[in-house]
């Protein structure tokens, strides 16, 4: 071999590597840009709680969150679907728009979607003289 040869050869071999370097430098800005999106969508899914969430529900909310993660993420899956997920950055455009929402979500709902995660049911109770019984036995009767 001639020394245009191994010229060439060199040449060649430091293009391969400097190709293969640029993937890896784009493979992990790629993994940091996921990471980050991640952090954001979470971010603006809890913005998006505590503003549509009435104070009193966000705190609730909150204090299942430390007590219970289970529920607490079964609770926001049902808040905040991948719909909302998806078109996130809409309502909060919306939001900043109008400076808020009309209506909020009461205390009542985080609530009732606790007791339906947990499998709690409503069960009322009516006292006829001495005897307890269930609403549903009570008007069948």
């Amino acid at each position: 071999m001639n020394e245009s040869d191994k010229d060439f050869e060199q040449h060649e071999l430091e293009k391969i590597r400097m190709r293969k370097m640029k993937a890896i430098i784009d493979a992990k800005k790629q993994q940091e840009f996921a990471k980050d999106r991640v952090v954001s969508i979470s971010e603006k899914g809890e913005y998006v709680l505590k503003v549509v969430l009435a104070p009193e529900a966000y705190n609730y909310l909150n204090s299942i969150k430390s007590k219970e993660p289970n529920v607490y993420q079964a609770i926001y899956n049902e808040l905040i679907s991948p719909d909302v997920i998806q078109s996130i950055d809409y309502l909060l455009a919306i939001i900043q728009q109008r400076g808020g929402v009309p209506k909020k979500i009461p205390l009542d709902a985080i609530i009732y979607l606790e007791r339906k995660v947990k499998g709690i049911k409503s069960k009322i109770q009516v006292k006829r003289g001495d005897d307890l019984m269930d609403l549903g036995s009570f008007l069948t009767k």
